[in-house]
Parts: C-alpha cells; sequence; structure tokens
C-alpha cells in the first residue's frame, strides 16, 4: 500500500473517530453535564494514554507542540456574547 493510501485511510478513520467523540461530547452537553468536566475528562485520558504510548522524549514534545500552538486551537462551539 502507497503512502499517500496510508495516509488516506489514517485521515478517514481519524475523521470517523473525531465525529463519534463530538456526538459523545455533545450528548453529554444535552444531558446538564458541564463542558469543563468533560473537557478536563477528555484531556485526562488523552494524556494517559499518550503518556502509555510515547516515550518520556516524545511525550514531553507533544506537551510543546501543543503549547506552542495554543494559540490556533480553536474553539469546539462559539461563545455565546452576553448582554448585562
Amino acid at each position: 500500500m502507497t503512502e499517500n493510501k496510508i495516509n488516506a485511510l489514517q485521515t478517514a478513520q481519524l475523521l470517523k473517530i473525531y465525529e463519534e467523540f463530538l456526538k459523545t461530547i455533545i450528548q453529554k452537553l444535552k444531558d446538564g453535564n458541564e463542558a469543563q468536566l468533560i473537557a478536563s475528562t477528555l484531556v485526562a485520558q488523552g494524556l494517559r494514554l499518550y503518556r502509555g504510548i510515547f516515550n518520556d522524549q516524545q511525550f514531553r514534545d507533544m506537551l510543546e507542540s501543543i503549547n506552542r500552538d495554543a494559540n490556533s486551537i480553536k474553539p469546539l462551539f462559539e461563545k455565546k456574547e452576553t448582554v448585562n
């Protein structure tokens, strides 16, 4: 299999997983769960998963990458403006 096909398959798999998790997140929000509790749970579980698959340097590099790119992360939902 060519690298392009592998990348296309991985991209398709990534999008499928992303959509499945997004549906779960939206349902949890509809069920009345606080967004911060959902987000902190996802981050904690993701970091634990990364810790298990990366060596120490790879894990630190990944955290540095997240920190470096933090300003380009877009919110899942736009914040609603409130009028006082």
